[in-house]
C-alpha cells in the first residue's frame, strides 16, 4: 500500500474535482438554455431517484469499502482483499434483486414518481445499471482505502467525459428538447460512464493485487452486522433527500404556480443555485473522502491524538473557507446568477442562502469524521431529525410564501443538524473548541477583507462590480487580504499560547 500525504492528495484531487464541478456547471447551463428550466427540473428528479436507488441497491459500497478496508489495514494483521470481497458480495445481494424490482415496477414508478408514462424506459435503464454501479462504488472505496486516490479521480473524470459526450451527441443529432427523450439520453449516458469506470477500476485492481495469507478479522455475517447501520444511514439520507426534492414541485403548485412553472423553478434551483453554492466544496469533498479512512484507521489503532489533530485542522480550514465563500456570495450572488443564467430569482436565492453556507459546508467534514469513527447510529438519527425539520418547513411554508420557503427550510435544517454534529464531534474526539479562533477571527477577517478594498475603490472612483472580470479581480484581492488577516490572527494565537506555556514552565521551576 502506498503512503498517504493528506495535503498532497487533497491538492491533487481538488484540482480534478474543481475541473469536474466547473464542467458540470457549464453542462447544466447549456442544458437549461437548450431544453429549458422545466426539463432541468425533470432531470434533477431523475438524478435524485437514481441516487436513492444506487444507495439502497448498492449497499453504500463506497463508504463501506473505504471504512472497513481501512480498519483492516489499521490492524496488526488482516486480509483487506477479503473485506472487499464481502463488500462486493453484499452489494450484489442487494443490487440484483433491486434491479429486477425496478425493471418490473418501472411503469408504476414512472407514473407515480415522475407523473409521466414516458419515463418507463428511463427507469428500466437506471435499474439495469444498479449492480454494475454498486461494484464500481466498492472498487472506488477500495482505492480510497489503499491510497490510490489518483485512480479514483481519473475514473471520475473519464466517467464524466463519457457521459457528457453521449448526452451532447444525442442532443445535437436529434435536436430534441422533450424532457422524456432527454431523460432517456441521460440514463444511457450514465450507463456508458458506469461501464467505462468499472472497466478501468477492475483492470487496475487485477494489476495491483494485495494478496494476503493472514486471517480476516471479520466473518461475512459479522461484516453484514457492522455494515447494516452504514447502509441504513445512507439509504435514510438518500430517501429523505429524494422525498424533499419530490415535494418541492408539488408544494410550489400549491402556492399558485402551474405544473410547468413549478418544475421550471425547481429546475433553476437545482441547475443554478445548488451547483453555485456547492461548487467551492470540491476541496471539502476531497478532504472528507480522505478523512473517512484516516479516522477509521486512527480509531482501529487507538490513535486519539492523530484524530484530534485532523479534526481541529479540518474544522478550522472549513470554517475559514466557508466564511469567505459566504461573504463573496452575499456581495456577488446576484451578479453571478445574472452572468450565468440571467435569472434574478436565482441571484436572490444565492444571496439569501449565503449566510447559512458555513453550516452547509461543515456537514461535509463532520459527517466524514463521525462516519469514520463508526457512529452511524447518531448520523442516521440526526439526519432523520434534520430532514424532518426541512420537510416540515417545505410542506408548511412553500404553499404560503412560495419559493422562499426553500430558504427557510435550508436555514432551519442545516443550523439544527450541524450544531448537533459539532457537539457530537467534540464529544467523541475530546477536542475543546476555541470559539475565538473558530468564529470571531474568520468573521472579522471576512468583513475586513471585503470592506477595505470596497472603501479604497469607492474613494478612487473605480467600479469593479459590473463585469465578470472585475468581480473576479475584486474577489482575488479580497482573498489575499483575508489570508493575510487570518494568518495574522493564527500567529497571534500561537504566540499567546507559547507565552502561557512558558509562564507555566517558569512556575513549575
Amino acid at each position: 500500500m502506498q503512503g498517504r500525504s493528506i495535503k498532497k492528495d487533497t491538492v491533487r484531487l481538488t484540482i480534478v474535482q474543481f475541473a469536474l464541478e466547473f464542467m458540470s456547471l457549464g453542462a447544466n447551463l447549456w442544458l437549461s438554455q437548450k431544453a429549458g428550466s422545466a426539463a432541468m427540473g425533470m432531470i434533477a428528479l431523475v438524478g435524485s431517484f437514481f441516487g436513492l436507488a444506487s444507495m439502497a441497491a448498492g449497499g453504500n459500497g463506497y463508504l463501506c469499502a473505504s471504512r472497513f478496508v481501512s480498519e483492516e489495514l489499521g490492524k496488526m494483521s488482516g486480509n483487506p482483499e477479503k473485506i472487499l470481497r464481502y463488500v462486493i458480495m453484499f452489494s450484489l445481494i442487494l443490487g440484483i434483486p433491486g434491479c429486477i424490482l425496478i425493471v418490473c415496477f418501472s411503469p408504476y414508478i414512472a407514473e407515480y414518481f415522475f407523473h409521466s408514462s414516458e419515463m418507463t424506459l428511463t427507469v428500466c435503464i437506471l435499474g439495469i445499471i444498479l449492480p454494475f454501479g454498486g461494484i464500481s462504488a466498492c472498487m472506488k472505496g477500495w482505492c480510497n482505502a489503499v491510497c490510490r486516490v489518483k485512480l479514483t479521480a481519473f475514473c471520475d473524470f473519464s466517467e464524466f467525459i463519457v457521459k457528457m459526450t453521449v448526452l451532447t451527441v444525442y442532443i445535437l443529432r436529434t435536436n430534441t428538447t422533450d424532457s422524456g427523450s432527454l431523460c432517456r439520453a441521460l440514463a444511457l449516458s450514465m450507463a456508458s460512464g458506469t461501464f467505462v469506470s468499472l472497466f478501468i477500476l477492475t483492470l487496475d485492481f487485477l494489476m495491483h493485487r494485495m494478496k494476503s495469507l493472514e486471517r480476516v478479522s471479520l466473518s461475512f455475517s459479522g461484516y453484514i452486522k457492522l455494515a447494516m447501520p452504514v447502509i441504513l444511514g445512507g439509504c435514510l439520507t438518500s430517501a429523505l433527500s429524494t422525498a424533499n426534492d419530490a415535494l418541492i414541485p408539488v408544494t410550489l403548485r400549491q402556492s399558485g404556480s402551474t405544473a410547468e412553472a413549478a418544475l421550471s423553478q425547481f429546475g433553476i434551483f437545482e441547475a443554478i443555485v445548488i451547483p453555485v453554492l456547492f461548487f467551492p466544496t470540491s476541496v471539502l469533498c476531497v478532504l472528507s473522502g480522505l478523512l473517512i479512512p484516516e479516522a477509521a484507521r486512527a480509531e482501529a489503532g487507538a490513535k486519539k491524538e492523530r484524530l484530534r489533530y485532523l479534526t481541529k485542522r479540518s474544522l478550522k480550514f472549513t470554517i475559514y473557507f466557508s466564511f469567505f465563500i459566504a461573504s463573496s456570495l452575499i456581495i456577488f450572488g446576484e451578479n453571478i446568477a445574472v452572468m450565468f443564467h440571467g435569472d434574478i430569482l436565482a441571484g436572490k436565492m444565492l444571496r439569501l442562502l449565503a449566510p447559512v453556507i458555513p453550516f452547509i459546508y461543515l456537514e461535509i467534514i463532520l459527517e466524514a469524521i463521525i462516519k469514520g469513527m463508526g457512529k452511524q447510529q447518531f448520523s442516521m438519527i440526526n439526519y432523520l431529525a434534520e430532514y424532518a425539520v426541512r420537510i416540515t418547513a417545505v410542506l408548511v411554508l412553500i404553499p404560503i410564501i412560495g419559493f422562499y420557503g426553500i430558504v427557510v427550510s435550508y436555514y432551519a435544517s442545516n443550523i439544527f443538524g450541524n450544531c448537533m454534529r459539532l457537539i457530537k464531534t467534540f464529544k467523541i474526539t475530546g477536542l475543546r473548541p476555541n470559539w475565538t479562533e473558530l468564529l470571531i477571527c474568520p468573521f472579522v477577517g471576512a468583513a475586513a477583507a471585503f470592506y477595505l478594498p470596497y472603501t479604497i475603490l469607492q474613494l478612487l472612483g473605480i467600479v469593479l462590480f459590473d463585469t465578470l472580470i472585475g468581480s473576479l479581480l475584486y474577489i482575488f484581492l479580497s482573498a489575499i487580504i483575508y489570508i493575510i488577516i487570518t494568518l495574522s490572527f493564527s500567529n497571534s494565537n500561537h504566540n499567546i499560547f507559547k507565552r502561557k506555556l512558558n509562564r507555566t514552565a517558569e512556575v513549575i521551576k
